[in-house]
């Protein structure tokens, strides 16, 4: 058994009393919230939270594919689009990838430890689920105010179109962590479609959950690309 996975804002950097993020209710249009990419984010937070707080190692496995997914599909649509926009220094944009990776070695870890690989034997399985917590809580961090900064900067319409996009994406992204996969750059584009479709032949074979309409339902978003069954 594994234990649970906690990120309580008050150890996340998050200042005492601040609001915390609210998950969007299934059926909430997240252009409404006048945030639509911030809404969808803070959904899908929250559905990934939801199989971290159990201790059975399936739901582990549901949590590695969540994320997996979620930090591929903002690689893919929402940082690239701040490259060349206000933020000059691309502080934001890098802080974020620079913690995204870090979040993804260790997620690949606990990955490895879940599946009994032989290098991962000998580690405390919580010194395993500490080192993911905290690193996903200093990215998590990072997100926000990436997303933030982004949507200030962009019409409500360009705001809707990015949280589209990030919403298409979430359907097709990995569903294992790839810590070497490239983020940036013409070879993006095709690891990501590539690791897409070769994770859930992955997890057919292996029996393994992947990211399917739970997921989309979750979010509240299982509308956001119709015509278009999630893998």
């Amino acid at each position: 058994m594994f234990p649970a996975i906690g990120l309580d804002p008050a150890r996340a950097g998050v200042p005492v009393g601040a609001e915390p993020s609210a998950v969007v209710p299934v059926g909430l249009e997240p252009a409404a919230t006048g945030r639509p990419l911030a809404a969808f984010v803070d959904a899908t937070q929250g559905a990934v939270q939801e199989v971290l707080d159990v201790t059975d190692p399936m739901m582990c496995f549901t949590a590695i594919a969540r994320l997996s997914g979620h930090l591929a599909a903002m690689c893919r649509t929402v940082y690239p689009y701040p490259k060349g926009r206000l933020d000059a220094d691309g502080q934001l944009r890098d802080a974020c990838l620079r913690r995204a990776r870090a979040t993804t070695w260790a997620l690949r870890l606990l990955e490895c430890q879940l599946s009994g690989e032989a290098a991962t034997v000998g580690l405390p399985v919580t010194a395993v689920s500490a080192t993911l917590a905290e690193h996903l809580r200093s990215y998590r961090s990072a997100e926000q105010a990436l997303v933030t900064w982004l949507e200030d900067q962009l019409p409500a319409e360009g705001r809707d179109k990015l949280a589209l996009k990030y919403g298409r994406a979430l359907t097709r992204a990995p569903t294992r962590p790839h810590p070497r996969c490239p983020r940036t750059g013409p070879l993006a584009c095709a690891a990501f479609w590539l690791y897409g479709r070769w994770d859930r032949l992955l997890d057919v074979m292996d029996s393994r959950p992947g990211v399917g309409r739970d997921f989309l339902v979750l979010t509240g978003h299982q509308g956001e690309a119709p015509g278009r069954r999630p893998e």
